[in-house]
C-alpha cells in the first residue's frame, strides 16, 4: 500500500488533489483519463486506459463520492440503462480544492486556539 499523502509532502496540484480527497495514484489517473476522453461508460474508459474494468469502476465510485466525477443514466432502445461518467471541469476542481484548503486551515486554527487548554492533556505532545 502506498504511503498516505500528508501536508508535508505536497509539492504539486496532483498532491493537493490526492491529499484533499484521499485518492491514490490510480484514482487520479482515472480522473485525468475521464477529463481527457469525456463522457463514457466505465468499460470504455478502462479499455482506453488499458486497465481492468473493475478497478476503473471502483475508482469512478470513489471519484463520484468526493464530487470529482458525475454519472448520467442513459436508456437503451430495447429497454434497460447504462451509466456514463464524466469528470468535473478544471475550474470546478480548483474551487473544490480551494474549499478543502480553507476548511483545513479553519480546523487547524481552531485546534491551535484550543492548544493552551489542552496542553496538559494526552492530546498534545
Amino acid at each position: 500500500m502506498p504511503p498516505q499523502r500528508s501536508i508535508a509532502t505536497i509539492s504539486s496540484c496532483r498532491d493537493i488533489v490526492q491529499c484533499a480527497f484521499s485518492l491514490n495514484d490510480f484514482e487520479v489517473d482515472v480522473f485525468r483519463a475521464a477529463s481527457k476522453y469525456g463522457p463514457m461508460r466505465a468499460d470504455e474508459l478502462a479499455e482506453r486506459m488499458g486497465k481492468e474494468r473493475s478497478g476503473v469502476y471502483r475508482a469512478l465510485q470513489k471519484l463520484l463520492s468526493c464530487g470529482m466525477c458525475l454519472r448520467e443514466t442513459r436508456s437503451l432502445e430495447k429497454g434497460g440503462y447504462y451509466h456514463v461518467y464524466s469528470a468535473i471541469d478544471r475550474e470546478a476542481l480548483k474551487r473544490k480544492m480551494e474549499q478543502c484548503v480553507k476548511e483545513w486551515s479553519r480546523r487547524m486554527n481552531e485546534a491551535l486556539a484550543r492548544y493552551d487548554e489542552h496542553y496538559l492533556s494526552d492530546d498534545v505532545p
